[in-house]
């Protein structure tokens, strides 16, 4: 079989599973050779079983695709379910906006960012992804940029108005009162947190 360069994985939420419908796994020897296929590609496999792997995190599409072709190699074929695929791509497009180090420079909006990659217009979009995931899509990003802004309160030690910046939120104020809304917690509760953590690694050096 031709190898099959691994694709650039992008950074997810951990909650996230994919899971993939493959034609065509008929025994224990298919179930080996479509981990191999999977792993390939630095996936992380939650369970595989004849027809179906549950992947954690989001699958990026050029990881996808990878993994599509070398199933056809061996003869087994990827079932495709269309609007879990938009989904999932939508799900892509709002890390990669996330994980963009110039977020604050670009003032991005979501919504014109995912219709630039989806061809799709934005409210029907917006209608598929709540019916598949029971959550509207404003909601997910929101949720989504919360989850960033805690983990930059924990993991680093930028000050709340790079924070701010970092994450698209208008100033420090906007976002300690989106934050407090929406979590029911601060962001110096987080940051305290991260002084615990530190004090704990000290103790036990």
């Amino acid at each position: 079989m031709e190898k099959i360069k691994p694709a650039m994985i992008t950074q997810t939420n951990s909650n996230d599973v994919v899971s993939l419908r493959i034609r065509g796994m008929v025994c224990a020897r298919c179930i080996d050779v479509v981990r191999d296929i999977v792993q390939e590609q630095n996936l992380v496999i939650l369970d595989i079983r004849l027809g179906q792997v549950h992947i954690q995190g989001l699958v990026a599409p050029e990881s996808l695709d990878c993994v599509r072709l070398a199933l056809a190699q061996q003869g087994f074929a990827l079932l495709t379910d269309t609007k879990a695929t938009i989904v999932q791509r939508t799900k892509t497009v709002v890390e990669q906006i996330l994980n963009r180090d110039d977020l604050g420079d670009h003032k991005i909006r979501y919504s014109d960012a995912i219709v630039q990659q989806i061809p799709m217009d934005y409210p029907t979009l917006s209608a598929l992804f709540s019916a598949q995931e029971g959550i509207t899509l404003e909601k997910y990003i929101i949720n989504r940029r919360l989850d960033k802004v805690r983990e930059l309160l924990v993991y680093t030690d930028q000050p709340l108005t790079d924070i701010a910046y970092r994450t698209g939120f208008s100033s420090a104020s906007h976002l300690s009162n989106q934050f407090k809304r929406l979590t029911g917690l601060t962001p110096s509760y987080f940051r305290q947190v991260r002084q615990q953590k530190q004090a704990l690694q000290q103790g036990m050096n």
